[in-house]
């Protein structure tokens, strides 16, 4: 891990993240991140809060399949929420406080549905999946090919064709 205080260089980012330097480029020309500091030589430099937004732009991407686009807004949207918590924590007048809680739940519930759709997209598409294995498996029976271990029984005697020289 890094230690807390350190800025790191996009090249020390990008191979901690497992990525490139152009993708960490581009995230920051589409304001998904930006670094904590530009150098005298104009190097970008990123800290432990940066890093931590990298990797959950990463996971979005892997465990949700989103978009750039999709990101932003889900970015955007956990922005709101920490501007809410801390709004929240300063002790604001009690109607304010109502009017936080509120808009923090309708923020969470919109992300909830957006998980909500996608997990229901995945489940259409698994099921698509396992009615296609079903299809491959029963003609691989049919065709004497074991489905344990992914290998092929050996076809009945009768069935064996055996070519000269072999």
């Amino acid at each position: 891990m890094t230690d807390e205080s350190r800025l790191l260089s996009i090249g020390e980012v990008a191979e901690l993240l497992s990525t490139t330097t152009r993708t960490l480029r581009y995230y920051e020309e589409l304001g998904l991140i930006s670094s904590s500091r530009l150098t005298e030589t104009a190097q970008r430099r990123y800290g432990q809060h940066e890093i931590e937004r990298l990797r959950r732009i990463r996971e979005l991407q892997t465990l949700l399949g989103l978009e750039l686009e999709e990101i932003a807004e889900h970015l955007g949207a956990s922005d709101r929420l920490e501007g809410l918590k801390q709004e929240y924590q300063a002790d604001p007048p009690p109607g304010r406080r109502d009017e936080i809680l509120v808009e923090g739940l309708q923020i969470l519930e919109r992300l909830r549905e957006k998980v909500r759709e996608r997990q229901a997209a995945l489940a259409v598409f698994a099921t698509e999946l396992d009615e296609r294995l079903s299809r491959y498996m029963k003609a691989a029976e049919e065709h004497g090919v074991s489905t344990a271990g992914g290998g092929r029984r050996e076809p009945p005697a009768s069935k064996v064709v055996r070519q000269p020289g072999r």
